[in-house]
């Protein structure tokens, strides 16, 4: 825990200066076009109309994905273990016009967990390989309300071969002490939380686009680019319907359910 903490305090002071998002951003979430391809668009498309609705975010970090979220119409609480991430995730919400929308906790969920039945929706991007899954789903999962749904989205590692090449190739990789990517025992304890589950496979030839320039601004950047990573996404999601293949994929996309009681 100790040198999680120091990594995550680390990451922030690597942040730079917090800055307002920028308008389009809010606006691609919002109408989530691409959702068939992107893990985060999907999230937005599956979440639909948030006006009204309580979500938490897991592992919040920067505050990135919960004020796009309040943009959308939510009242977000996010909790994370860092609270140098928890300032960076404050002053951005600030920027942004959304304070009100949004809370912001330093918070260990294993030593203080919310309310049960507290969210409609819980949201972890990227959380849970750097904890104890095995531990904190549950306890995330206790945190919905009946009819409430988690969604997540992790690396994954399925292939001992892939992994192997991976860790040899000379890409530099920003990793914390504690984390690892989920393999499928993970995964399939993740779904076996809840009695509702579904699974969608992103990132097998779209692992290529960190070699392309600008590959993060697929809004803003050189249209060639666009349209390559768009290929690359739109290949993977063809093929992610052979489930032969979802050992070479690098990421998952889980949504889950919690049933509402019967009548």
């Amino acid at each position: 825990m100790i040198a999680e903490l120091q990594y995550q305090k680390d990451r922030a002071q690597r942040q730079g200066e917090v800055v307002a998002t920028p308008p389009y951003i809010f606006e691609r979430y919002r109408r989530a076009k691409l959702w068939r391809l992107f893990p985060k668009e999907r999230l937005f498309h599956l979440l639909g109309d948030l006006h009204g609705k309580s979500v938490l975010d897991f592992a919040c970090g920067e505050g990135v994905v919960s004020t796009q979220l309040a943009a959308v119409g939510a009242h977000v609480t996010g909790i994370d273990i860092s609270p140098e991430l928890i300032d960076i995730a404050e002053r951005r919400a600030k920027l942004d016009g959304l304070s009100e929308q949004t809370n912001f906790l330093v918070c260990d969920i294993l030593k203080k967990s919310p309310e049960p039945a507290s969210f409609d929706y819980v949201v972890c991007s990227a959380a849970l390989h750097h904890v104890d899954l095995y531990t904190v789903a549950p306890v995330l999962f206790s945190c919905l309300k009946p009819g409430g749904s988690m969604f997540i989205m992790e690396p994954i590692s399925f292939s001992k071969t892939l992994q192997w090449i991976r860790d040899r190739l000379p890409i530099e990789k920003d990793a914390s002490p504690d984390e690892r990517q989920l393999n499928r025992k993970d995964v399939d304890f993740i779904c076996r939380t809840f009695p509702e589950c579904s699974i969608t496979y992103f990132a097998l030839f779209s692992r290529l686009v960190r070699l392309f320039p600008n590959a993060g601004k697929i809004d803003k950047g050189h249209p060639f680019t666009k349209a390559a990573l768009l290929m690359l996404f739109g290949a993977d999601q063809i093929l992610s319907l052979f489930p032969f293949l979802h050992n070479y994929f690098g990421q998952v996309f889980i949504s889950g359910r919690r049933p509402s009681p019967t009548a």
